[in-house]
């Protein structure tokens, strides 16, 4: 439980968090971003909070690479500032928050591993705002193989892989069971440090709810898409959510296919905002447009906490998202730019 000490510094950094969020780009800024070239986003980004990276990495990277290296290391910077101002109970909320980025380095480093990437490559995705250090992710870069990586877990994070997720990338080729079981112990975690009966932290599990609700969401249609059993899938969902807690993720498991689970769904507060792209997934085979409906939903779900209670974690909360969502936004600029894309492609990927 967090309630333990000070209570924490809530207008100090509060107001040093709004004064952060107005630093970060417009959404007139993106349509110029899409005009440019990558020299010229770089050129830009120099010119902005990301001076400092983009000076100190440009005599070594350039184009994608130093777009891409820059803004991650200014992400982890700027969330390393962040906690450095909070204190007491705040302070370890805040802190407990940024442990998904043990878990998102993690899973970076396994998915380089399994695909073969450089580590030049995977480096440039590490965001070391959590509780593994910089020189820890090295450590973890310079194992051979998806195995010693997930052989080094427990001793890095406390986490226990089971031995039948362990295999089962070898055996079936796939990772996405070992993911899952990481987001689920990440979000297990969190929810168990949160004492509901303390008002600050009450808000803050208010909305994690909204998180684990997505994140549940986006689990069981993957793994029904994948032809996963009840049995199979129950393992990997998660308890706490608001509206798909596990009474009702229960009622939803034994539904037959994906169809029929998207019919279901009909009834809850997010559907109107994913059901479009529920119906193109039928067609498409891909998840990744609910994915982004459910970002975007996440991302306005956290503004509107904000406001409600400007006084509390929450306003951080929704200050760390949306500079995540910026720094997301400028790489997969990047990323498409050197893949070619038009702007109107690349536009429809954006979480503005």
């Amino acid at each position: 439980m967090f309630g333990l000490g000070s209570k924490g510094n809530y207008p100090y950094a509060t107001s040093r968090v709004r004064s952060k969020k107005s630093l970060l780009l417009t959404r007139e800024s993106y349509p110029k971003l899409l005009n440019m070239d990558l020299n010229e986003i770089g050129r830009f980004l120099g010119e902005t909070q990301y001076s400092a990276e983009m000076t100190e990495l440009a005599s070594k990277y350039e184009g994608v690479n130093l777009i891409e290296l820059g803004t991650s290391r200014n992400l982890a910077r700027t969330y390393g500032n962040v906690l450095s101002f909070t204190k007491g109970e705040l302070r370890l909320m805040v802190s407990s928050y940024l442990g998904r980025w043990d878990i998102w380095n993690l899973k970076t480093v396994i998915r380089g591993k399994h695909a073969g990437a450089s580590l030049d490559d995977i480096r440039e995705d590490l965001v070391p705002a959590g509780q593994l250090s910089e020189e820890t992710l090295n450590e973890l870069l310079a194992l051979d193989s998806v195995t010693e990586v997930l052989e080094n877990v427990k001793r890095l994070t406390g986490i226990q892989i089971p031995d039948d997720i362990a295999h089962s990338v070898q055996s079936t080729g796939k990772l996405s069971t070992v993911e899952d079981f990481l987001d689920k112990a990440y979000y297990d975690r969190l929810v168990a440090s949160i004492n509901p009966a303390s008002r600050p932290e009450m808000l803050l599990l208010a909305y994690v709810r909204k998180e684990i609700d997505a994140t549940n969401l986006l689990t069981l249609l993957k793994l029904k898409r994948e032809g996963l059993g009840p049995d199979r899938i129950a393992p990997f969902l998660i308890a706490g959510g608001d509206e798909l807690p596990m009474s009702v993720l229960e009622r939803l498991l034994p539904l037959e296919g994906y169809d029929q689970l998207v019919q279901e769904l009909a009834s809850f507060s997010f559907y109107e905002e994913i059901k479009d792209a529920l119906e193109k997934a039928k067609v498409s085979e891909s998840l990744d447009e609910v994915s982004l409906s459910m970002k975007k939903y996440q991302v306005r779900q956290a503004e509107k906490f904000s406001h409600l209670y400007p006084l509390s974690v929450l306003p951080i909360i929704d200050y760390m998202i949306r500079k995540k969502i910026e720094v997301d936004n400028i790489r997969i600029i990047a990323r498409c730019k050197e893949s070619g894309l038009d702007p109107d492609t690349i536009k429809r990927l954006l979480v503005v």
